[in-house]
C-alpha cells in the first residue's frame, strides 16, 4: 500500500532518521534552544538533553530529541546556502531521483530477464519478509531510538561507555534478528507444500525465502551503523549505500544474463538473484565498517544489559514498532491479496513493477518537498508560533497540488505508453503490459492524495504528535484492506489493489485535515496578521488573508484543469508520433514518450503562465534569486 509507504518515510526523517548530512558542532553539542514561554498549549517544547545518559528516556523525548537534530541541521543547512524551501525542495528532489532511477533501472532489468512469473511472484512474496524487517529496524525504530542516545553519551565524552553501548545494541539485534530468521525459515520447511496455495510456487517461496532472510541482519546493523555515523559527522557513504546496493544487485543481473541462465532455468536464475540480494546487504555492511573503525566504534560482540542507554533505546522502540508495523503489515497483505483472489501467475509481479515506477513521481514531487517543509514547521511548533506554522502548510498544499496534479494525470495519461517502453520484451507478454499500465494509471490517481497525506502528517510531527496520525492509520488500514477485498475480485484485478488504495488514502486525508484544522483552530485568521515580512527561507509560511483563504479552491481548480488539458495534449502526441514516419519498436516508443513529455511540460507552463498561477510565478523567483546569487565565473 504505497501511501501506508510514504506515511512511513515520513516517519522515519520525522524521528530523525533523514539525518544525513553533516551537524555543525554548535548543533551537537550544544542543549536544546528553549523556545517561549507563552507558547500556545499546541506547540510540545523539545525534550532537552539529560545532564547524565543515567536518566531515563520516555519514547517521547528521545522522538523530540531527533526531530530537534533534524530540525536545527536542515534549517542550518538552508539558512547557509541561502535557499528558500522550495529551492530546498529541488536538491532533495536530485537526490531523490537518483535513488529512484537506480531502483526502476533494477526493476527493468529484472522485467527483461524473468517478467511476471511464477517464480518472479515467489520472489516478491519471499523479498517482503526481510524487506518488513528492514522498514522495521535498518529503517525505522532502530536508529530512531539509537540516534538521540547515543548523541547523548557523545556529550558526554566517555567513549568506554558510547562503545559499550553500540557493541551491546548491535550484538542484541544481530542476535535477535538471527533467532528470527532462523526460526521463520524452520516453520517454513516444517510447512508442507500444497498446505498454502499452489505447491511449486510454495516451495520456490520457501527456496527464496531461505536465501534471503540473512540478508534482514546484514541491513538491518548497515542502518545501526549509518545512524552512528551519521551522528558523528560522517554521512556521505552512508547516503551512498542504497545506491551502493542498487548497484550490486545490477551487477548480478548482468551476470546471469551473460549467462543466459534465465532462459533456461529460470527457478535457479531467480535463487541467484535472491543471493545478489543478500549480496548488496553484506557489501552496504561490509563498506561502512572502515568508517566506523576511524570512529572508534568498530568493537567487539558485547552484551552490557546494565548500560543505562540499552535500557532506554530497547525501550523507546516499543511505541514506534507499533507504528510502523500498521504499515508493514498492510503493504504485506496487498500483496497476499494479489496472489490470493487474482487467479494464474503475475498478478504480485505486475504490482511490484507497477508500484516501482510510481515511486519516481512520488519521490519527486511530495518526499522532496515535505522533507524540504518539515524543518520549518517544526521550528514554528516549537516557538508557538502557529500562524506560521497553519501558513506554511496551506501554502505548501497549494504548491504541492500544483506539482503534484499534473504529474499524477500525465502518469496517467501515458501509462501504457512508458510501461511497454520500459518492461516490453519476450518475458513480459502483451496482456502483462496492459494490465501493469492499468495498475500505474490506477495509482497515479492516488499520488495527489498520498502527497498531501505526506505533508499533513509532516504538520503533526512538528506539533510533536504522532498517536493521532497513527490511530487515524488504523481506521485507514481497515477501510484499505475493506476496499482491496471488493475491488481485488472484480475485473480490475490487481490494479483493484490500487484503487483501494486511493480510496483509503482519500480517507486518511480527510480525517487527518479534520483533526489539524481542530489543533491549528484560528491558525488561519491570526496568519494574517502577521506585519513582518518573512525571510527567504520562511516564504513558504507567507500571512494568509481573507482573500488567499479564498482564493485557494479557485487555485487548485485552475492547476486541476490545466493538468487534465496538459494530459489530453501529452497523450495525443505520443499517440500520434508513434507509429508515425517509421517510428516503432522500443526507439521508437522511446522518441514518442520523450516528446510527449516534453510537450507536456510546455503545455502545462504556457498554461500557468497564462492563467498567472502564483505558483507558476514562486518557482520563477526562486529560479531568478538562484541565477543572480550564484558566482560569476
Amino acid at each position: 500500500m504505497d501511501f501506508g509507504l510514504w506515511i512511513l518515510d515520513c516517519g522515519h526523517r520525522a524521528a530523525g532518521i533523514a539525518a544525513a548530512s553533516r551537524l555543525p558542532p554548535d548543533l551537537t553539542d550544544n542543549d536544546t534552544e528553549k523556545p517561549p514561554n507563552n507558547k500556545p498549549q499546541a506547540a510540545v517544547q523539545p525534550a532537552a538533553p539529560a545532564s547524565s545518559p543515567d536518566a531515563p528516556l520516555s519514547a517521547a523525548e528521545i522522538a523530540a530529541e531527533s526531530v530537534r537534530l533534524e530540525e536545527a541541521r536542515r534549517s542550518g543547512g538552508a539558512r547557509a546556502v541561502g535557499r528558500s524551501i522550495i529551492g530546498v525542495a529541488l536538491i532533495i528532489s536530485l537526490a531523490t531521483l537518483l535513488s529512484r532511477f537506480l531502483g526502476l533501472a533494477r526493476e527493468v532489468f529484472t522485467a527483461h530477464l524473468f517478467g511476471p512469473s511464477r517464480e518472479m511472484d515467489a520472489f516478491f512474496m519471499a523479498f517482503l519478509v526481510p524487506n518488513l524487517f528492514r522498514r522495521l529496524f535498518g529503517e525505522g525504530a532502530l536508529s530512531s531510538a539509537t540516534i538521540p542516545v547515543l548523541a547523548r553519551y557523545k556529550r558526554q565524552g566517555d567513549p568506554a561507555a558510547t562503545r559499550r553501548l553500540v557493541g551491546t545494541i548491535s550484538t542484541t539485534v544481530a542476535l535477535g534478528l538471527t533467532v528470527a530468521a532462523a526460526i521463520t525459515i524452520a516453520v517454513c520447511w516444517i510447512i508442507p507444500p500444497g498446505a498454502i496455495g499452489e505447491a511449486e510456487k510454495f516451495v520456490a517461496f520457501r527456496l527464496y525465502l531461505t536465501i534471503l532472510l540473512p540478508y534482514v541482519v546484514f541491513i538491518c546493523i548497515t542502518g545501526l551503523q549509518a545512524g552512528v555515523l551519521q551522528s558523528y559527522g560522517v554521512f556521505g557513504l552512508p547516503s551512498l549505500t542504497p545506491a551502493l546496493a542498487n548497484v550490486v544487485w545490477i551487477g548480478v543481473l548482468g551476470a546471469l544474463w551473460l549467462t543466459r541462465l534465465p532462459a533456461t532455468d529460470a527457478p535457479a536464475a531467480v535463487a541467484w538473484m535472491a543471493a545478489g540480494a543478500l549480496l548488496s546487504g553484506i557489501v552496504q555492511w561490509a563498506a561502512q565498517l572502515p568508517s566506523m573503525r576511524k570512529v572508534g566504534l568498530l568493537v567487539k560482540p558485547t552484551l552490557d544489559f546494565k548500560e543505562p542507554g540499552v535500557r532506554q533505546t530497547f525501550a523507546a522502540m516499543g511505541p514506534m514498532l507499533f507504528a510502523l508495523a500498521v504499515f508493514q503489515v498492510n503493504t504485506f497483505f496487498d500483496q497476499v491479496m494479489a496472489e490470493m483472489f487474482v487467479p494464474g501467475h503475475g498478478a504480485v509481479s505486475v504490482y511490484a513493477y507497477a508500484q516501482r515506477l510510481f515511486q519516481l513521481p512520488l519521490g519527486l514531487v511530495s518526499i522532496a518537498l515535505a522533507t524540504a517543509i518539515f524543518p520549518l514547521m517544526s521550528r514554528f511548533a516549537a516557538a508557538g508560533e502557529l500562524p506560521k506554522l497553519t501558513a506554511s502548510v496551506v501554502n505548501s498544499q497549494r504548491l504541492l497540488a500544483f506539482i503534484s496534479l499534473p504529474a499524477a494525470a500525465g502518469l496517467c495519461a501515458l501509462s501504457y505508453p512508458i510501461t511497454a517502453l520500459l518492461f516490453a520484451g519476450p518475458q513480459y507478454p502483451q496482456d502483462m503490459i496492459q494490465r501493469t499500465a492499468l495498475v500505474v494509471a490506477a495509482l497515479s490517481l492516488s499520488l495527489p492524495f498520498v502527497s498531501a497525506v505526506g505533508l499533513v502528517t509532516k504538520a503533526f510531527y512538528a506539533l510533536r504528535d504522532n498517536k493521532t496520525p497513527t490511530r487515524i492509520a488504523l481506521a485507514t488500514v481497515a477501510i484499505n484492506l475493506v476496499c482491496n477485498f471488493i475491488f481485488v475480485q472484480t475485473t480490475l484485478r490487481e490494479a483493484g489493489l490500487a484503487v483501494g488504495t486511493g480510496v483509503s488514502t482519500l480517507f486518511n486525508l480527510v480525517l487527518l485535515a479534520v483533526m489539524l484544522r481542530k489543533r491549528l483552530r484560528g491558525g488561519v485568521l491570526e496568519s494574517g496578521r502577521v506585519e513582518s515580512s518573512p525571510q527567504a527561507s520562511e516564504r513558504i509560511a507567507q500571512p494568509l488573508t481573507s482573500s488567499k483563504v479564498k482564493s485557494m479552491p479557485l487555485g487548485v481548480l485552475r492547476s486541476l484543469v490545466a493538468a487534465l488539458v496538459m494530459a489530453g495534449g501529452a497523450f495525443a502526441v505520443e499517440y500520434a508520433l508513434f507509429g508515425a514516419f517509421g517510428l516503432t519498436g522500443r526507439t521508437g516508443r522511446l522518441i514518442s514518450v520523450s516528446v510527449a513529455i516534453i510537450a507536456g511540460v510546455v503545455i502545462y507552463a504556457g498554461l500557468s503562465m497564462a492563467l498567472r498561477a502564483p505558483e507558476f510565478e514562486q518557482i520563477m523567483a526562486l529560479r531568478k534569486r538562484h541565477s543572480s546569487s550564484s558566482p560569476t565565473p
